[in-house]
């Protein structure tokens, strides 16, 4: 047995560096840093004769977040499958698939693993740190029509079907009332005004470790995630 465990445990991580490096590949070979910070030139020709899935890019300068976003049918397939569609251990990242492939929602989800390599989504743990937020507020999405840049406003750790999982409002007042949930719920104070805020962008990780909820119950370890929240807005 402690042959087995040990075995599967190195395979594992052999897999798991597979999957790095064949994610690196594919940014190597479809994306090129350009010299303005957040601007990048991508190469939709090439993904989409990858993945037709794939529909929009992220990318954080001075981070590992640097990833095509897919979507599904579903929450799950991306959990546990890569950018070619084949069984993954690291999953991708990809958007609520009842969410506008064109970020027209008012706040698009992207979810992504907090994997034990720093990679994906790892690097969302660092924004309850209010000196790596500031240095790293930015997040820019691109899709192969648009640009967006993100602000990061609000950062929480909250269980995963909480508030913060709102997807749909019924008026602009819900609305408002969100981000000014959002802002409340923050661990990190920024000083992006609650008005400014006219569409979201919401990115998602397993916390790893417990936390409160919104009615001030213990969220387990298990059951905790992260809410990096972002004033979307589009630039040319």
């Amino acid at each position: 047995m402690g042959i087995y465990f040990v075995g599967n445990h190195f395979y594992q991580h052999y897999k798991v560096e597979q999957e790095v490096q064949a994610t690196k590949t594919l940014t190597t070979k479809t994306v090129k840093k350009m010299p303005t910070e957040g601007n990048i030139s991508i190469n939709w020709k090439k993904l989409h004769k990858v993945n037709p899935r794939i529909k929009a890019w992220v990318y954080v300068p001075g981070t590992k977040i640097n990833y095509a976003i897919l979507q599904s049918k579903d929450n799950k397939f991306y959990l546990h499958h890569d950018e070619h569609n084949k069984s993954s251990i690291s999953g991708q990242i990809f958007m609520d698939y009842r969410n506008h492939a064109n970020f027209s929602s008012k706040n698009t989800f992207i979810y992504g693993h907090n994997m034990y390599d720093k990679t994906r989504f790892s690097d969302l743990s660092k924004y309850f740190s209010s000196s790596f937020l500031n240095a790293h507020k930015h997040v820019y999405i691109y899709t192969p029509t648009k640009k967006f840049v993100g602000t990061v406003f609000a950062v929480q750790s909250n269980s995963g079907p909480s508030k913060a999982h709102t997807l749909n409002f019924k008026n602009n007042k819900q609305f408002t009332d969100y981000v000014s949930y959002l802002k409340s719920r923050s661990s990190v104070k920024t000083n992006v005004k609650t008005s400014s805020v006219k569409k979201i962008a919401t990115l998602w990780t397993c916390t790893e470790r417990s936390t409160t909820g919104d009615a001030g119950e213990t969220v387990s370890a298990d059951k905790a995630r992260t809410f990096v929240s972002l004033s979307l807005r589009e630039v040319k």
